[in-house]
Protein backbone atom coordinates (compact mmCIF):
# COMPACT_ATOMS: atom_id res chain seq x y z
CA UNK A 1 0.00 0.00 0.00
CA UNK A 2 1.44 3.64 -0.35
CA UNK A 3 1.60 5.17 2.94
CA UNK A 4 -1.07 6.86 4.59
CA UNK A 5 -1.05 10.91 3.84
CA UNK A 6 -1.69 12.87 6.46
CA UNK A 7 -3.25 16.63 5.60
CA UNK A 8 -5.01 19.82 7.87
CA UNK A 9 -8.23 20.70 7.21
CA UNK A 10 -11.92 19.74 7.53
CA UNK A 11 -12.29 16.28 5.75
CA UNK A 12 -15.95 17.37 5.13
CA UNK A 13 -15.33 20.02 2.75
CA UNK A 14 -11.69 18.08 1.65
CA UNK A 15 -11.70 18.37 -2.17
CA UNK A 16 -9.33 15.47 -3.28
CA UNK A 17 -11.67 12.82 -0.95
CA UNK A 18 -13.92 11.23 -2.37
CA UNK A 19 -14.92 8.31 -0.09
CA UNK A 20 -15.40 8.96 3.83
CA UNK A 21 -15.10 6.86 6.62
CA UNK A 22 -15.96 7.27 10.33
CA UNK A 23 -16.42 5.44 12.97
CA UNK A 24 -19.76 5.34 14.08
CA UNK A 25 -21.99 3.66 16.97
CA UNK A 26 -24.56 0.85 16.83
CA UNK A 27 -27.10 3.18 18.37
CA UNK A 28 -28.21 5.58 16.06
CA UNK A 29 -27.22 8.38 17.25
CA UNK A 30 -24.67 10.57 15.50
CA UNK A 31 -24.37 12.97 18.34
CA UNK A 32 -20.71 14.02 18.90
CA UNK A 33 -17.72 14.44 17.14
CA UNK A 34 -17.31 14.17 13.74
CA UNK A 35 -20.87 12.45 13.02
CA UNK A 36 -22.95 15.26 14.58
CA UNK A 37 -21.34 17.51 11.65
CA UNK A 38 -22.11 14.64 9.33
CA UNK A 39 -25.12 14.81 10.22
CA UNK A 40 -25.67 18.17 9.71
CA UNK A 41 -23.73 18.68 6.09
CA UNK A 42 -24.68 14.89 5.13
CA UNK A 43 -27.90 14.15 6.31
CA UNK A 44 -27.65 11.25 3.86
CA UNK A 45 -25.04 9.39 6.28
CA UNK A 46 -27.65 9.64 8.86
CA UNK A 47 -30.64 8.55 6.88
CA UNK A 48 -28.71 5.18 5.49
CA UNK A 49 -27.81 4.63 9.52
CA UNK A 50 -31.29 5.09 10.80
CA UNK A 51 -32.73 2.57 8.00
CA UNK A 52 -29.92 0.21 8.92
CA UNK A 53 -30.80 0.26 12.74
CA UNK A 54 -34.59 0.16 11.53
CA UNK A 55 -33.51 -3.11 10.03
CA UNK A 56 -30.97 -4.42 13.11
CA UNK A 57 -27.87 -3.91 10.31
CA UNK A 58 -25.94 -1.87 12.27
CA UNK A 59 -24.42 -3.67 14.01
CA UNK A 60 -20.63 -4.60 15.28
CA UNK A 61 -18.33 -4.26 13.13
CA UNK A 62 -20.61 -4.02 9.61
CA UNK A 63 -20.85 -0.84 7.37
CA UNK A 64 -23.19 1.45 5.49
CA UNK A 65 -23.07 3.39 2.95
CA UNK A 66 -24.82 6.79 2.02
CA UNK A 67 -24.69 7.92 -1.43
CA UNK A 68 -24.22 11.56 -1.32
CA UNK A 69 -26.15 13.53 -4.35
CA UNK A 70 -24.32 15.66 -6.94
CA UNK A 71 -26.53 18.60 -5.54
CA UNK A 72 -25.18 18.63 -1.77
CA UNK A 73 -21.63 18.37 -3.46
CA UNK A 74 -22.16 21.78 -5.96
CA UNK A 75 -23.37 23.58 -2.81
CA UNK A 76 -20.86 22.43 -0.34
CA UNK A 77 -18.14 22.55 -3.21
CA UNK A 78 -17.05 19.21 -2.27
CA UNK A 79 -16.48 15.99 -4.50
CA UNK A 80 -17.26 13.58 -1.80
CA UNK A 81 -19.41 10.72 -3.26
CA UNK A 82 -19.60 8.42 -0.36
CA UNK A 83 -19.93 8.63 3.37
CA UNK A 84 -19.19 4.85 4.80
CA UNK A 85 -20.81 4.76 8.11
CA UNK A 86 -18.44 2.06 10.05
CA UNK A 87 -20.05 0.43 13.02
CA UNK A 88 -17.12 0.35 15.37
CA UNK A 89 -18.29 0.85 19.08
CA UNK A 90 -21.63 -0.22 20.27
CA UNK A 91 -22.65 1.92 23.03
CA UNK A 92 -21.35 5.59 23.80
CA UNK A 93 -20.50 7.68 26.71
CA UNK A 94 -17.43 8.51 28.56
CA UNK A 95 -14.99 6.89 31.25
CA UNK A 96 -14.42 3.67 29.12
CA UNK A 97 -12.91 2.51 25.88
CA UNK A 98 -15.90 2.07 23.28
CA UNK A 99 -13.79 1.60 20.29
CA UNK A 100 -14.21 -2.23 19.36
CA UNK A 101 -10.62 -2.87 17.63
CA UNK A 102 -11.98 -5.78 16.09
CA UNK A 103 -15.03 -4.88 14.99
CA UNK A 104 -13.19 -1.50 12.88
CA UNK A 105 -11.08 -3.56 11.77
CA UNK A 106 -13.40 -5.41 10.15
CA UNK A 107 -15.69 -2.52 8.69
CA UNK A 108 -12.57 -0.95 7.34
CA UNK A 109 -11.89 -3.76 5.51
CA UNK A 110 -15.55 -4.24 4.48
CA UNK A 111 -15.05 -0.67 2.99
CA UNK A 112 -12.17 -1.21 1.07
CA UNK A 113 -13.51 -4.36 -0.24
CA UNK A 114 -16.38 -2.61 -1.23
CA UNK A 115 -14.25 0.42 -2.65
CA UNK A 116 -11.65 -1.81 -4.66
CA UNK A 117 -14.60 -4.02 -6.30
CA UNK A 118 -16.74 -1.32 -7.54
CA UNK A 119 -16.56 -0.48 -10.89
CA UNK A 120 -14.90 3.01 -9.78
CA UNK A 121 -14.40 2.45 -6.31
CA UNK A 122 -10.79 1.79 -6.34
CA UNK A 123 -9.72 5.00 -7.93
CA UNK A 124 -11.35 6.89 -5.22
CA UNK A 125 -9.38 9.14 -2.62
CA UNK A 126 -9.94 7.73 0.70
CA UNK A 127 -10.74 10.25 3.69
CA UNK A 128 -10.55 9.53 7.43
CA UNK A 129 -10.46 11.94 10.45
CA UNK A 130 -6.98 12.08 12.15
CA UNK A 131 -7.67 10.11 15.69
CA UNK A 132 -10.85 8.15 14.37
CA UNK A 133 -12.15 6.41 17.31
CA UNK A 134 -10.13 8.03 19.58
CA UNK A 135 -11.78 11.29 21.32
CA UNK A 136 -14.64 11.02 22.98
CA UNK A 137 -14.85 6.45 22.15
CA UNK A 138 -10.77 6.52 23.62
CA UNK A 139 -9.40 4.07 21.22
CA UNK A 140 -5.23 4.18 21.15
CA UNK A 141 -4.45 6.56 17.64
CA UNK A 142 -1.54 4.25 16.53
CA UNK A 143 -3.58 1.13 16.76
CA UNK A 144 -6.37 2.89 14.58
CA UNK A 145 -3.66 4.16 12.40
CA UNK A 146 -2.79 0.62 11.71
CA UNK A 147 -6.20 -0.78 11.13
CA UNK A 148 -6.84 1.44 8.52
CA UNK A 149 -3.47 0.58 7.05
CA UNK A 150 -3.80 -3.25 6.98
CA UNK A 151 -7.20 -2.65 5.56
CA UNK A 152 -6.04 -0.69 2.96
CA UNK A 153 -3.14 -2.27 2.19
CA UNK A 154 -3.00 -3.07 -1.91
CA UNK A 155 -5.76 -0.22 -2.29
CA UNK A 156 -5.02 1.63 -5.65
CA UNK A 157 -5.43 5.22 -4.92
CA UNK A 158 -4.62 7.72 -1.82
CA UNK A 159 -6.18 7.10 1.75
CA UNK A 160 -5.91 10.81 3.36
CA UNK A 161 -5.63 11.20 7.04
CA UNK A 162 -7.49 14.79 7.68
CA UNK A 163 -6.61 16.68 10.50
CA UNK A 164 -9.05 19.01 11.89
CA UNK A 165 -8.00 22.50 11.68
CA UNK A 166 -10.07 25.63 11.01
Amino acid sequence: MKALKYTNGNLLLNKDVQAIGHQANCQNVFGAGIARSIREMYPEAYETDTRCAEAKLNTLGSVSVACISDERCVALGTNIQLIFNLYGQNLYGKGVRQTNYDALYNALVSMATELSTTKVGGSLVVGFPYMMGCGLARGSWPIVERLIEVAFDGYESDVIIVKFTV
